[in-house]
């Protein structure tokens, strides 16, 4: 396949769109950069087919919703869920979600402090206006199944549908794996060759955010239509109706409508973080990025056009956007969240697969316990044609009060009950094998052992026996820590690029401001004089490590108020461990107020022996 390089008559920084109007449309240029991006696409489909752990999402969902037998069988045998995976589910989640981040943003060189104070007040009001909790749950459970990957972006329409500044703020999309595409494969997001995010939009979406070009997208069939389920005609009754084959019920004259068009028809929008090694061979300057992009950049002759990297999006065939990565941190805007991350595959094994196999085991264990329980409960009853008709055998219910059976006495033997079979020992002890294993691997295990104490410990110290045994569960929450400052440093490079001074002044009020916001250029936080990718690269952001989940954090919070109470740690720093969002002046003067009126008092109360 071509690269981009190789692209004979190469148009330098060609845009489809007025959002990035740097050059007129080439229509020759673009049908060969729509060619190579198809290309792309289909490897990259190709590719993510042959990934066993995305194989399995699909499944693993339907084993959480109880849908975990698959086999065909005769309907008078048992289908029993036993689903212990539900539980071990929903006990890790709470173990990995039950946390209250604790981070710092500050400069590497200690130069610039008041930017990083600013930046750390606007990064806890973002986190709370815009659910960082809830959605890095979402993100944990999707890492659950396999890597899980989050998009960090400056989002045109985040708080409105506009198209105003006023609407933009930086977005945290969590995705299924199988919405992101990797092509030329390198170690990470980051070192691949090409990443492709897809999503579905409505063509409403399209012409807003790309004005131009999007009124050229035309609406993707499958994804525009949908079918109505055929009704019942008035004279069969709707229960009857519903047990019948499609066939008998067009034979009926039910309604059937099917490809009904969207009111709202959508497409694919497809967007290609690449690398390119383009440079420039033409004698002159030319100017890459939007006319007026404060992140857009002049390229001389023999420099690389794309040092950032390469934005190309497209919709069924349609170039809506080209233009290099807008990004000062230069990096593609995706954060993957491995929770058993392991070096000889491209994504990580998954949590819930070993617990689908045990669960089978469970099942088929169960479904055996169940059926053996029937026999007891409805046993049959043995007879020979003699004895009982067989028609007459087969009317005879044994779940019927008070029943007798009468039989032919010329019989050679009288009818008799099935006796219920004797169930082995052996078979309960692999049921509490299984469900012991699965919950060692979930945290559960440690709970049950604590309870079985005589003296059962307090709710503190069961949380902490939980984690303490739960090496899987400490291993995940080490790994969430990594993605989680990634994700930061990653906000943290976008905020410095584009919250502007309106914008931390709405959040922050005076304290969202500094004096770099009056040097060119205006409003933006990042100093005059400095290169702007150079500096946002120094601001750096830092989760306080085994702080993250709070469970991990009780200890460290205990040791706090130890050497507290020693006078081995100020109040500041126990605040700052503490995290309780405790204005430090404003309870010391609370406490001044506070022992001056317990003075006052002290003083008017009569001495002591006196009445």
């Amino acid at each position: 396949m071509a690269t981009l390089v190789e692209m004979s008559e190469r148009v330098p920084n060609a845009s489809s769109d007025s959002n990035s109007p740097s050059k007129k449309y080439v229509g020759e240029y673009y049908e060969k950069l729509g060619t190579f991006c198809d290309q792309c696409l289909e490897e990259g489909k190709g590719l993510q087919q042959d990934i066993p752990e995305l194989k399995e999402m699909d499944n693993a969902i339907d084993y959480l919703l109880g849908l975990q037998w698959k086999e065909q069988m005769p309907s008078y045998r048992a289908r029993p869920v036993l689903n212990d995976l539900l539980s071990c589910f929903w006990e890790t989640i709470g173990l990995l979600t039950d946390i209250k981040p604790m981070w710092e943003i500050k400069d590497t060189a200690g130069q610039y402090s008041k930017i990083a104070e600013i930046e750390n007040k606007l990064s806890k009001v973002w986190a709370r206006q815009t659910g960082f909790v809830r959605k890095n749950a979402y993100w944990t459970m999707y890492a659950m199944l396999t890597t899980a990957p989050v998009k960090c972006y400056w989002d045109p329409f985040a708080r409105g549908d506009s198209g105003d500044y006023s609407d933009a703020d930086i977005s945290m999309e969590v995705l299924h794996a199988k919405n992101l595409l990797r092509v030329g494969l390198g170690a990470d997001y980051q070192k691949d060759e090409c990443v492709i995010y897809r999503k579905d939009r409505t063509l409403n979406w399209i012409k807003r955010a790309y004005p131009t070009m999007g009124k050229y997208v035309h609406a993707d069939t499958m994804k525009s239509t949908y079918t109505m389920n055929m009704g019942a005609p008035p004279t069969v009754m709707p229960q009857l109706f519903e047990a019948l084959s499609p066939g008998a019920k067009r034979m009926l004259g039910a309604d059937d409508r099917h490809g009904i068009q969207s009111v709202y028809p959508k497409a694919e929008v497809v967007e290609y973080w690449m690398k390119d090694d383009a440079i420039n061979d033409s004698p002159n300057t030319i100017w890459m990025g939007p006319a007026g992009a404060a992140w857009g950049y002049w390229v001389k002759p023999k420099q690389k056009m794309y040092p950032r990297g390469r934005l190309i999006i497209r919709a069924n065939r349609i170039t809506l956007y080209d233009e290099p990565n807008p990004y000062f941190h230069r990096q593609k805007p995706f954060v993957p969240l491995a929770l058993y991350d392991v070096p000889w595959q491209q994504y990580a094994m998954s949590v819930v697969s070993p617990w689908m196999k045990q669960t089978d085991v469970l099942n088929a264990l169960f479904q055996g316990l169940l059926e053996s329980v029937k026999k007891a409960v409805r046993p049959g009853l043995m007879a020979s044609k003699s004895a009982i008709h067989p028609d007459s055998l087969r009317a005879i219910d044994s779940a019927k009060p008070n029943l007798k059976v009468s039989y032919s006495q010329n019989a050679a033997t009288p009818p008799q009950w099935q006796q219920p079979p004797n169930i082995p020992g052996y078979v309960f002890n692999a049921l509490g094998m299984i469900q012991k294993s699965m919950n060692r691997m979930s945290g559960g295990s440690a709970m049950d052992d604590a309870l079985g104490k005589k003296q059962v410990p307090g709710g503190d110290t069961l949380d902490r026996i939980t984690f303490s045994k739960s090496t899987p569960i400490r291993l995940m929450g080490r790994n969430i820590e990594g993605s989680v400052d990634e994700f930061g440093n990653m906000w943290t490079g976008t905020s410095l690029q584009f919250h502007d001074s309106g914008y931390r002044t709405e959040m922050l009020g005076e304290e969202g401001l500094a004096k770099e916001d009056i040097e060119e250029p205006v409003g933006t936080l990042i100093p005059e004089g400095i290169n702007s990718e150079a500096f946002v690269r120094r601001i750096r952001y830092e989760c306080d490590k085994s702080t993250l989940l709070n469970v991990a954090r009780q200890d460290k919070t205990q040791i706090a108020f130890a050497l507290r109470k020693n006078r081995d740690l100020s109040r500041k720093k126990l605040f700052k461990i503490i995290d309780w969002n405790i204005n430090q002046e404003e309870n010391d003067q609370e406490l001044i107020e506070e022992a001056k009126q317990l003075a006052q008092v002290g003083a008017l109360a009569p001495p002591k022996g006196h009445k």
